[in-house]
């Protein structure tokens, strides 16, 4: 993850323009079981001013996520474009969701982690195959049959069952 942090110190005031490919296992690095799979390039454009810095990202691919139904692989488009400000000053604070300032101390920056949340916000709660032209479901049906079959073969707990038996009066 080192290709990710921004020296700035040595930086001139201007525009610095960075770029990325991400796949897989720059997700495994966070631990993120949200995304199987994952083709996306990443586009920075760090604009550098005497006081802060602006950073513009362009993000585009897709990712493989799994079917909240049927677990079965599922491809979603990505394209984001977000910009983030990074302010001087005494202390580290977050002033909002799209505002650091950081201590004139501080020589880099690691973009990975807005990177990271970036991508994984951009994704819908909900994560299920479409219908298909013939509004017939998209999901795997044998998985679902099995997903079925497996969660009917679940029975109640006998000691549950004794518990109906009190009598709290």
């Amino acid at each position: 993850m080192k290709d990710f942090k921004i020296k700035f110190r040595g930086l001139s005031v201007g525009v610095h323009h960075y770029n990325w490919e991400i796949d897989k296992k720059f997700f495994d690095a966070f631990e993120n079981a949200e995304l199987n799979d994952a083709s996306l390039t990443t586009e920075l454009e760090l604009e550098k001013q005497e006081r802060m810095m602006i950073l513009n990202f362009a993000i585009g691919g897709e990712v493989t996520v799994p079917c909240d139904r049927c677990l079965e692989d599922l491809i979603f488009p990505v394209e984001i474009k977000e910009a983030y400000y990074i302010k001087f000053g005494t202390e580290r604070l977050e002033e909002s969701e799209d505002v650091l300032v950081i201590p004139e101390s501080e020589h880099q920056i690691d973009v990975s982690i807005l990177i990271n949340e970036y991508i994984t916000l951009s994704l819908p709660l909900r994560r299920v195959h479409e219908p298909d032209e013939n509004g017939k479901n998209g999901c795997n049906e044998e998985l679902l049959k099995k997903l079925e079959e497996l969660s009917g073969k679940k029975g109640t707990d006998p000691r549950w069952e004794q518990l109906k038996n009190i009598k709290l009066d």
